[in-house]
């Protein structure tokens, strides 16, 4: 299974509305902050409602050119809602035999980053704003934002369920 897949349904909030920093990583290059209730209650509906408590919403701002090869922290899937996109490129990666995991950046809990002369570039992706995501963050991605603009998308986490799991739960949304 491919570890990304572009939902039907855009969404029409093209605005960010930042509460308080949640958690930053690296030198701030990406940060999560909170996000208004009502908001969040929004994109639940997204979600069946007897998942919707495996998920928590938040805004991620990546302010970086290019974000290094990573497995994310906290959440092995992410459905993002883009919002300000930039034409980033977000790749994911397949190790080579001999990949370890190479460092931890300020913030990192259960992700690493990881050399990209260690990993075989794989499927890629180019979000828009209004599009709708399902990445599975608990594989291998980095992302290139040639425009040096701050990139910002809502995401819902979860840290129960798989990415697959999460696909099979959104199965009627998926693009074709």
């Amino acid at each position: 299974m491919q570890p990304f897949i572009k939902l039907k349904s855009n969404f029409d909030i093209l605005d960010a509305k930042y509460g308080s920093s949640i958690v930053a990583y690296g030198k701030g290059s990406i940060e999560f902050f909170q996000i208004q209730e009502t908001l969040e209650q929004q994109l639940l509906s997204l979600i069946p409602e007897n998942s919707r408590t495996h998920f928590k919403g938040s805004i991620m701002r990546i302010t970086d050119t290019f974000i290094r090869p990573h497995t994310d922290s906290d959440r092995k899937v992410g459905i993002n809602f883009y919002i300000k996109a930039e034409n980033a490129i977000t790749t994911f990666f397949e190790k080579k035999e001999s990949t370890t995991e190479s460092e931890k950046v300020k913030g990192q809990t259960n992700g690493f980053v990881f050399n990209q002369s260690d990993l075989i570039p794989g499927r890629k992706f180019i979000a828009k704003p209004g599009d709708i995501w399902i990445l599975d963050v608990s594989k291998i991605h980095s992302v290139i934002n040639p425009s040096g603009q701050e990139r910002i998308a809502y995401s819902l986490s979860s840290n129960v369920l798989s990415y697959e799991e999460t696909v099979e739960l959104l199965k009627d949304y998926i693009a074709t």
